[in-house]
């Protein structure tokens, strides 16, 4: 008589299932910053030393840009279908971590976050049309806001060739949003289906069809105005939120300017960042966005300076704990 088979073990702790994605996860991470972060390290860290109640500004308002992404995020979603706002608020958080950390980061982080939204219970097809259709949005109202800030900057002011370069990132934030809302709206889908079904004959879980119900989740979305302006204006009320953190910090530094200006700094080093787009974090170019904007005001560089390093240390001190908890939300079983 043999003896009885214990039965497989379907389900190994999460820390055994997820350990070799957090070790690759967690490398890849601190590979990053120190590669790409390594000059600007000690600069970092003498402003949190130096100039933490700085950083806590920058964390408090950067936390409010959260909550208002997150809400843009979640009113795309049929009201039945909505998490918990904390949970919209931990998926952007992981977002805004590989946007920081990693090579074209937004996209990889809101692909993964999208992915994360289904295994909450949000149909795939939803999820990912949803998530989509936020980052051209954040796009969109960008490009509303960057114009604001360029005609404010351009009311009675001499702006030398900073406003040029200001154009062109908002060209380029322009043709991104309008290429996306067009791809979205034109698929080639029979193009991407064959595709997919060739990969299906290795990986069965691929549905090839699958790309249709996305497409058509997509274009139920572009024809729902309510949803898109309630997102449109959260996520316009976060940019916003941007140019209160400048001059909150410049305030704590003793060069106080007034809203409009600091709208001005914000729309145009958000306008510039673009042009590092694929760099982590948009690195050096959005520290040099944010001097060559507030010289238009009247800021001088060593406060503009220590304004793009008290962000830049903000973004650290979010991102490395958010790819963290990103790797753990990804070893948890699905709900």
């Amino acid at each position: 008589m043999q003896p009885p088979t214990s039965a497989p073990n379907t389900a190994a702790p999460w820390w055994r299932r997820g350990v070799l994605n957090g070790v690759l996860l967690g490398s890849l991470a601190m590979g990053t910053v120190i590669a790409l972060n390594y000059s600007e390290i000690p600069g970092l860290t003498r402003i949190l030393a130096d100039l933490p109640l700085a950083v806590a500004i920058s964390a408090a308002v950067h936390m409010l840009q959260i909550f208002f992404t997150a809400l843009a995020w979640r009113a795309l979603l049929p009201p039945e279908q909505r998490p918990a706002i904390a949970t919209m608020m931990a998926l952007r958080w992981y977002r805004e971590a590989a946007n920081a950390l990693l090579p074209a980061g937004a996209i990889l982080g809101q692909a993964a976050a999208a992915r994360l939204l289904a295994r909450q219970g949000v149909p795939g097809n939803m999820a990912g049309a949803t998530a989509t259709v936020d980052i051209t949005l954040e796009a969109v109202s960008q490009l509303f806001f960057t114009l604001a800030g360029i005609a404010l900057l351009l009311a009675g002011r001499e702006t030398g060739g900073l406003a040029g370069f200001a154009l062109a990132g908002l060209g380029i934030a322009l043709a991104g949003a309008a290429a996306m809302v067009a791809v979205q709206r034109r698929l080639p889908l029979s193009l991407i289906e064959r595709g997919l079904a060739r990969l299906s004959r290795r990986w069965p879980a691929i549905r090839p069809d699958a790309i249709r119900d996305f497409q058509a989740a997509i274009l139920a979305l572009h024809a729902n105005w309510p949803r898109l302006a309630a997102a449109m204006l959260f996520h316009t009320i976060s940019w916003v939120l941007g140019a209160v953190e400048i001059a909150g910090v410049l305030w704590l530094l003793g060069h106080p300017i007034t809203l409009a200006d600091a709208l001005v700094v914000e729309a145009l080093a958000q306008a510039l960042r673009n042009v590092g787009f694929l760099l982590p974090g948009a690195l050096a170019v959005q520290e040099g966005a944010i001097i060559g904007a507030a010289a238009l005001v009247g800021v001088p560089a060593s406060a503009a300076l220590a304004v793009a390093l008290v962000r830049r240390s903000r973004e650290v001190v979010f991102s490395l704990p958010g790819l963290l908890a990103w790797q753990r939300a990804e070893s948890r079983p699905s709900a």
